[in-house]
């Protein structure tokens, strides 16, 4: 199918989110599983055309189970540092008179001279009859340049005259803007809300190449052990989310295939590290509830009205029970004592006492003998803890966990993954 490729210019990112989001996690869905979850057949395969414009050969790669195609990424981030799913956001929502207002105004005050509303119109030309320029839309164009920083507006009574901004790095060194460089590959690596500096490193390297005539020649100076490139998918909820805390505000959410939306007191974004699940953690006053939401199961956020000082210290002290939380789950449950005992050599396994220590959460720890560790914590949703309890194998052994008794749920695992492996043998 022949496509213009202004067809593929992205103005709604949602649908690309579920789908980019869907595939790169979970690598085990078909266009037939898609469809299920509300996606038509055909606003799937533009979607598919529009992602594959944007992502590089072989980043999405399909293999055939039965009778159903599945899709799923191969991705080298040692090889390849790049973040494609960052890349897809940064191509979204413009248009060819976006595109038009952005080099024509940039190249027309590129001479450092202030221009005014109607001779910069009367220099932009007139592509075709679909594509024109009016006061009304150019002037909008040119306020949306000017909160980008690009170009700046100074109004003298009724005069309102447009310049370029001034060259932010131009009392910077070469070698200074090679670190700084440097600096954003760490920080957009790093930081849960990673895009403002992945579109900074961007443009610095575009401007070391045509202000100062650089090459930037990567340097592979970083490894992340835990680099959880979806995030970039998230990332304008979380701004939104984390914008809303700062203004104390409440927000209107809509989870992911429902319809119904909640009003809520954002209280804090909780990150995940290792398994890169980020959390909303805020309080329903309508429901009396406290609610702990995964980022990628939301579907909008909206900014409502302001809330009070009393309520937001209210919210926010009912949310401390979160800190009892292993992790996220059961903030609404009532402190469990999980004890457990750790066994290990301590000699060749010294690695093993500091991860307690360092993954533990702040629960007493004491030895009891030779290679023998005592380790308890209130917690209130000791489910949580059984992947961490699973993790050490052998050496752990859960003594209690109150009425969860998930030293029964991980005895029926093992004895599950023993029959899974007999039947393979």
């Amino acid at each position: 199918m022949a496509l213009n490729k202004s067809n593929l210019l992205i103005r709604d990112y949602d649908n690309i989110r579920h789908i980019l989001r869907d595939i790169y996690i979970f690598g085990c869905l078909s266009r037939d599983d898609f469809v299920e979850m509300g996606i038509s057949g055909r606003k799937y395969d533009m979607e598919q055309y529009r992602i594959h414009a944007y992502l590089p050969e072989g980043f999405i790669q399909k293999r055939r189970v039965g009778k159903k195609v599945l899709q799923y990424c191969s991705y080298n981030p040692i090889d390849c540092p790049e973040n494609y799913l960052a890349e897809t956001f940064r191509n979204k929502s413009f248009t060819l008179l976006d595109i038009m207002a952005y080099f024509y105004t940039l190249q027309l005050l590129g001479n450092e001279e202030e221009w005014t509303l109607p001779m910069l119109l009367k220099q932009i030309p007139e592509v075709n009859e679909q594509i024109s320029f009016t006061k009304d839309n150019l002037r909008i164009k040119l306020e949306e340049l000017e909160e980008a920083g690009l170009i700046q507006i100074k109004k003298e009574g009724r005069s309102v005259t447009y310049s370029l901004s001034e060259d932010i790095w131009k009392e910077f060194s070469n070698e200074e803007l090679l670190d700084i460089y440097d600096y954003l590959e760490f920080l957009k690596n790093i930081l849960p809300l990673e895009m403002p500096f992945f579109y900074l490193q961007k443009k610095l390297r575009l401007y070391l190449s045509c202000e100062r005539g650089m090459e930037v020649i990567e340097q592979k100076i970083f490894l992340f052990r835990h680099n959880h490139l979806f995030h970039a998918l998230d990332n304008e909820i979380l701004f939104f989310i984390l914008k809303a805390i700062n203004q104390k505000r409440y927000i209107q959410i809509k989870m992911r295939y429902h319809e119904e939306k909640q009003a809520i007191v954002p209280v804090k974004v909780i990150h995940d590290s290792t398994y890169g699940r980020q959390y909303l953690l805020g309080y329903d006053f309508k429901k009396a509830r406290i609610h702990s939401i995964r980022l990628d199961k939301l579907d909008m956020v909206e900014s409502d009205e302001a809330v009070t000082e009393e309520e937001w210290n209210q919210a926010e002290q009912i949310c401390e029970a979160q800190k009892e939380c292993f992790s996220t789950s059961g903030a609404n449950n009532e402190p469990v004592l999980v004890e457990i005992e750790f066994r290990f050599d301590e000699e060749k396994e010294a690695f093993i006492l500091e991860r307690i220590q360092r993954e533990g959460h702040g629960g007493f720890l004491e030895r009891r003998g030779e290679g023998c560790y005592y380790y308890s914590l209130m917690v209130r949703d000791p489910i949580e803890m059984v992947p961490w309890i699973r993790s050490f194998g052998e050496r752990a052994r859960v003594l209690s966990s109150g009425h969860y008794r998930i030293e029964e749920r991980i005895a029926q695992d093992w004895r599950k993954a023993v029959e899974k492996y007999e039947a393979l043998s």
